[in-house]
């Protein structure tokens, strides 16, 4: 098996938490149950407007709450760039 996270919002958790111990499940169990439903189509999952995904997606994503990855990763990008023109200026200067 593999190791997944997922985040989920504290009051959810609580009342997830509370009900598998209620009913004597791990919530890791309550999960492959629900997936594997979801997989062979018993369950179905209503899609919600994309923008509401992303924002979602973005909040649950811990360090890029407060940024855009893209953005991020082409400033760092630029950042690289510029310090390998300063190493190799530097080679040249020697």
């Amino acid at each position: 098996m593999s190791i997944t996270t997922v985040d989920l919002p504290p009051e959810l958790i609580e009342r997830v938490q509370g009900k598998a111990t209620r009913e004597n499940l791990d919530i890791a169990e309550v999960v492959r149950r629900l997936l594997a439903r979801w997989v062979s189509g018993d369950v179905q999952i209503e899609s919600e407007d994309r923008a509401k995904l992303a924002e979602r997606a973005r909040r649950s994503r811990g360090i890029w709450k407060d940024r855009d990855p893209d953005a991020y990763l082409a400033a760092s990008r630029a950042g690289l760039s510029a310090r390998d023109e300063d190493l190799g200026d530097a080679r040249l200067v020697v």
